[in-house]
Order: C-alpha cells, then sequence, then structure tokens
C-alpha cells in the first residue's frame, strides 16, 4: 500500500487541505497526530514548548500496521511525515508559506510567542522540506506555496503534480529571499 503524504510547519494547511485532497482523490485520510494518540507515541510532553514529544520508533510501527490494514487510497497529514517508510510513499508533497503569514496565522491560533517563533524559525530554514527531502529523495518530493493561495487552489496544484517525476516542481528557499530584500534577522533569533 502506498500514500500520498502532505507535511509542512504547522499553520501551512496540511490539515484542511489533506482532508479535501482525501476528497477528491476518494482516499482514506490518515492523520499523523490520530495515530501518534492512538497508538500510545506520546513519549512525553514539552510544556515548554508546548508540545508533545513522540516515540518515533513507536509511531513507525504504528503508521505501518496502519498501512497493513488499509485498502484503497491514502492521504497521510501531519508532521513527522518523513518517519513513513519509503516503499508506503508514492508521492510527498511539503506546504510551504512565506514566515511572515505563517506569523500571523500561528498568532491567530493562540500559540505561545517561544513556539510561533520556533515554528518561523523551522518554516524560514526548511526543516519539514530537508526532512522530507532526506527520507524520500528528490524525485518525489513536492512543494506547494500556499502562502496566496485558497485551500482550493492548493488543493489543484497538488492534483496537478501527482505521480510526476519531470522536476517541474521549484525549491521553496525563504532563507535565501528574505535575506536578498533584508528581512531575514526579522524572523531568525539571535
Amino acid at each position: 500500500m502506498t500514500a500520498l503524504l502532505i507535511g509542512g510547519t504547522p499553520g501551512t494547511g496540511k490539515t484542511e487541505i489533506a482532508s479535501l485532497i482525501a476528497k477528491n482523490l476518494d482516499a482514506q485520510l490518515i492523520s499523523v497526530s490520530d495515530i501518534v494518540e492512538k497508538y500510545g507515541c506520546i513519549e512525553e510532553h514539552d510544556s515548554d514548548r508546548a508540545t508533545d514529544v513522540i516515540n518515533e520508533d513507536c509511531f513507525v510501527d504504528a503508521i505501518i500496521d496502519t498501512l497493513d490494514e488499509m485498502k484503497g487510497k491514502i492521504v497521510i497529514e501531519g508532521h513527522y511525515i518523513d518517519l513513513v517508510p519509503r516503499e508506503h510513499v508514492s508521492d510527498v508533497f511539503i506546504l510551504r508559506t512565506h514566515p511572515a503569514i505563517l506569523k500571523i496565522r500561528l498568532i491567530e491560533r493562540g500559540y505561545p510567542a517561544e513556539k510561533i517563533q520556533e515554528n518561523v524559525e523551522a518554516e524560514v530554514i526548511g526543516v519539514c522540506q530537508m526532512d522530507a527531502l532526506d527520507s524520500f529523495g528528490e524525485e518525489i518530493v513536492k512543494e506547494i506555496d500556499t502562502s496566496e493561495l485558497s485551500p482550493m487552489d492548493a488543493v489543484d496544484a497538488v492534483l496537478r503534480l501527482i505521480g510526476s517525476r519531470d522536476g517541474i516542481c521549484t525549491r521553496i528557499d525563504w532563507m535565501d529571499s528574505l535575506e536578498e530584500t533584508g528581512q531575514l534577522d526579522e524572523f531568525l533569533s539571535n
């Protein structure tokens, strides 16, 4: 069983866009956070960062068990998609959002200042992008800039790129573009 993965920094639109993609493809939707909770893969709660720390081995075993039980098309969304074993993956989409827009979205969600800064920095650096590329390679990892896209426009972009292996997707480099405009220091802490 292979799955289409939707990942990205919190606030980039993963949950809503993955849900719409699953409906469009008549696929089953799996949320990484649901699997983590269902299988008891939370190792501890980091109250300083307002986040749970997962046991990665537990998650890998849980996602393999889940995929082995499923039939048909599958969409997996969430953080930690880079831990899904490669043999179970057909396409990977990393949703990206300009750091200024992402910061506003996270403030609107009521995230603590430290968590906002951590996630904005992760987006600037491209942590989700790098993790996905390390796990799955250039050929199947595609990026979608959701900064100015409606959820349906983002879905259309994903649907156009499913299965493509011709390198038409460009890499998003916020560090470079922010440095060019002199804004990089606004989004990185000392």
